[in-house]
C-alpha cells in the first residue's frame, strides 16, 4: 500500500520544539560491561544486514560520491565484507555500467561476463584492452562461440608483435587444459593447476566458451575469506540513482547489468518524489535503499513505501554546509537514536526489520562504535574512504603550514581531493532536487584530504579496533551492542580528557 505524505497542521507556539538535544557521535562513551569467553574478540561477529535477505559481512559502505566511490575502492571494500556506492550524480550512464561491470568481473568462480578476442584481433588491441579491463588474459573465439585458444600478455611482444595478430601468438585449443559446462569449482580449481597458466576456459559440448575460471580468484578466496559475493560468486556492488523520472531506465539498466541494491539518493528523503520513485524501483527485483531522512515520520514514510533500508543524516557529512546554509538536519547522534526506536516500534507492528544506515558524521573508529550502538546497522562514509589509495581521485603533494615551536613552517603531505556532491565542484543538481544548475545552492565543500594508503592495509586494523570494543562491553554481535551497550554523555572536559596531549616529534 503506498503511503501519502503527512498533510502538514500549523503548531502551537509550545509544539514548536521537539525537546530533543541535537547530539553527535563523539559527545558519548561507553560504559564497559564484562567481557566473557564467549565474548573474545576472536568471537565478535562484524555481520549485519543491509535488507531482510542480504546481508554484510561488516557495516561498512562507502558513499555515493565521485571523490570516494569508484570500481576499484568497490572491489576492494566487498573484499572485506563491505559494500560501495557507485554514483550517478553527474556520472554518464556508460561510465556508472563500466564502473559496475568491472566489480562484477573481478571475483568470480566461474567467470560468464569474460571478455573475448578473435583470432584475427591485432596484438596492439590487446595492449588498449589491458589497460581499458586491468586483465590480461583473453579467449580466443571464433564468429560462432567456439572457443580456439588462449591469448595472454606473456605470448607476445608488445611492440616487435604490435603488428601481428592474435592466431599467430595464441596458445591454440589442442594445448590447452579445459573444463566440461557442470564442472564444480573444486573440480574447476584442481584443474588449473594442470594448466599451468592459471586459467580454466569452460566448454560446452559444442565448445562454445561458457565461462572461465581463474586461479587469482582462488587466492583471493584465501586471501578474503570474508568476502561479500552474490549467487555466481562475483563481489557485491550498490549503484545510486536519482528521484528523476528519467533514472527509472538507468535503474533498469543497472540492475540488468548486475547491481545488488539500488541506492535512491536525495538529500531530502522525505518527498513525494521518493515515493513515486519507491514504488517503480520496488518492480526490479533487488533491495532499494532510500533517504535521507532525521525523524520517525521520514522513517514511516520511507517504510511503509517498500525501502529496504533506510538512510539517516542531513548536515553532518565533513564537507556539507546544509545546515549552516539551510538551517535543515539534525545532530547525527540524535538523528541514529530516533530512528533506531522507529525500527524497533516499526518491526514490533509489521514483523519487517528495516535496517538504518547512518550517513555522515563519522571521524574515527571511536564515533563508528557509537553510532553503532546508538543503532545504526550500517555505517556509511565518504572521508574515511577518500584517503585510501584504491578511491578514484588522483594522489597529490601539498605543502602545508604547520606551527612548530613557535614559528610558522611548511611540510609537504600527500593529500587526495575530496568534495562534496552539493559542492561548486560536483553541483550535483539531481541529488538535491535542483533543476537549474545556474541557480544551484551550494551546500558542500570541496578540498583535501590526508593519504592513508592501501585500505587493505587500514581497514582489517580499524575493523579490529570495532571487534575490541564489542568485546569490552560483553557482546558477541552488533545486535546485542545495541541492545546492551549503555552510553554517557561526555562534558567537555571529559573529551578533552579522552584526548591525547602529548608532544610529537
Amino acid at each position: 500500500m503506498i503511503t501519502q505524505p503527512a498533510q502538514h497542521q500549523p503548531l502551537e507556539p509550545v509544539e514548536k520544539f521537539t525537546g530533543e538535544l541535537s547530539t553527535t557521535f563523539r559527545e558519548y562513551i561507553l560504559l564497559p560491561r564484562c567481557t566473557r569467553s564467549e565474548t573474545d574478540i576472536r568471537h565478535v561477529s562484524m555481520q549485519t544486514r543491509i535488507s531482510h535477505d542480504m546481508a554484510l559481512q561488516i557495516p561498512l559502505m562507502s558513499a555515493a560520491m565521485e571523490a570516494v566511490s569508484g570500481a576499484t575502492i568497490a572491489t576492494a571494500l566487498a573484499r572485506h565484507g563491505g559494500m560501495a556506492v557507485l554514483p550517478a550524480g553527474n556520472v554518464p550512464l556508460e561510465h556508472q555500467l563500466e564502473e559496475l561491470k568491472a566489480v562484477k568481473r573481478f571475483k568470480a568462480g566461474f567467470v560468464e561476463s569474460v571478455i573475448t578476442v578473435t583470432p584475427d584481433t591485432p596484438l596492439h588491441q590487446l595492449l588498449e584492452m589491458e589497460t581499458r579491463h586491468g586483465f590480461s588474459t583473453f579467449p580466443v573465439v571464433d564468429q560462432q562461440g567456439k572457443l580456439v585458444g588462449l591469448i595472454t600478455e606473456k605470448k607476445y611482444h608488445p611492440s616487435r608483435d604490435a603488428d601481428l595478430v592474435v592466431r599467430e601468438r595464441m596458445i591454440p585449443l589442442e594445448k590447452l587444459v579445459v573444463g566440461r559446462h557442470g564442472i564444480s569449482l573444486s573440480e574447476a580449481n584442481d584443474r588449473i593447476f594442470e594448466s599451468g597458466i592459471g586459467v580454466l576456459p569452460i566448454i560446452d559440448e559444442e565448445g562454445k566458451l561458457r565461462s572461465v575460471v581463474f586461479f587469482r580468484d582462488l587466492k583471493h578466496h584465501h586471501l578474503y575469506p570474508d568476502a561479500l559475493v552474490d549467487e555466481h560468486k562475483r563481489l557485491r556492488v550498490a549503484a545510486a540513482i536519482s528521484t528523476h523520472p528519467e533514472d527509472r531506465e538507468r535503474a533498469r539498466l543497472l540492475v540488468d547489468c548486475g547491481a545488488d541494491v539500488l541506492v535512491v539518493d536525495a538529500s531530502d528523503g522525505y518527498s513525494e518524489y521518493m515515493r513515486d520513485t519507491l514504488v517503480d524501483v520496488k518492480k526490479l527485483g533487488v533491495p532499494v535503499v532510500a533517504g535521507n531522512v532525521v525523524d520517525r515520520d521520514g522513517f514511516r514514510f520511507l517504510a511503509e513505501n517498500g525501502a529496504d533500508a533506510v538512510k539517516v543524516g542531513i548536515g553532518s557529512g565533513s564537507i556539507c554546509t546544509t545546515r549552516r546554509v539551510k538551517a535543515i538536519g539534525r545532530g547525527q547522534a540524535t538523528a541514529v537514536s530516533v530512528l533506531a526506536r522507529a525500527r524497533e516500534e516499526y518491526l514490533a507492528e509489521s514483523g519487517r526489520y528495516v535496517p538504518i544506515i547512518s550517513d555522515g558524521g563519522i571521524e574515527s573508529t571511536g564515533d563508528m562504535a557509537v553510532a553503532l550502538a546508538t543503532g545504526a546497522d550500517v555505517l556509511m562514509m565518504g572521508k574515511y574512504f577518500a584517503g585510501f589509495e584504491e578511491s578514484p581521485t588522483q594522489l597529490l603533494t601539498k605543502r602545508l603550514p604547520v606551527l612548530f615551536s613557535g614559528n610558522m613552517t611548511e611540510v609537504e603531505v600527500n593529500v587526495k581531493p575530496y568534495w562534496g556532491e552539493a559542492s561548486p565542484r560536483a553541483k550535483n543538481v539531481r541529488r538535491y532536487q535542483q533543476d537549474d544548475p545556474r541557480a544551484f545552492v551550494i551546500e558542500g565543500e570541496e578540498g583535501y584530504v590526508l593519504y592513508k594508503g592501501s585500505l587493505h592495509k587500514h581497514l582489517p586494523r580499524d575493523l579490529r579496533a570495532l571487534q575490541g570494543t564489542l568485546s569490552s562491553c560483553g557482546c558477541r554481535n552488533l545486535r546485542e551492542f545495541y541492545r546492551y551497550v549503555r552510553l554517557e554523555r561526555q562534558s567537555a572536559g571529559s573529551q578533552q580528557e579522552g584526548g591525547t596531549n602529548i608532544f610529537r616529534m
